[in-house]
């Protein structure tokens, strides 16, 4: 005795919408969850700190990278002091927040002279450090 479904075919199509959705939905989320990844595009290497502060939602990143003259950058553009001290002028009305990521070999004085034209216009100044034993 031969059996039939009685059941409609489905097209075969219909089977691969679904599959079609997740991987647009993978897709999109590994694409927009890069991008709100803050990462200065200058490799330094920071002091080590055990202590914290709590995380400031909007803030600039200035990267001081060492050298005998030391390279500025300005969230991701590099600058000089006087283009520095225009760019916070004109961005103190936007983001109140500084973060100073100033390399293990950069001058002290450097990083404290960056410190104060922020603290000049109002900033909130924090030092970016890695987690890590203190020496």
């Amino acid at each position: 005795m031969k059996l039939e479904s009685t059941l409609p075919e489905r097209a075969g199509f219909l089977y691969t919408a679904p599959l079609l959705d997740a991987v647009l939905l993978l897709l999109i989320f590994f694409l927009l969850g890069s991008s709100f990844i803050l990462k200065s595009g200058v490799a330094i290497e920071l002091p080590a700190s055990t202590s914290s502060l709590p995380v400031a939602e909007r803030s600039h990143v200035i990267t001081v990278a060492p050298g005998e003259l030391a390279q500025l950058y300005f969230d991701e553009d590099r600058v000089s002091y006087e283009e520095l001290d225009e760019r916070l002028l004109k961005s103190a009305e936007e983001v109140r927040h500084v973060i100073i990521l100033g390399d293990l070999r950069s001058d002290y004085g450097t990083v404290m002279e960056i410190s104060q034209i922020a603290l000049k216009h109002g900033y909130n100044v924090a030092l970016g450090t890695q987690s890590g034993e203190q020496l």
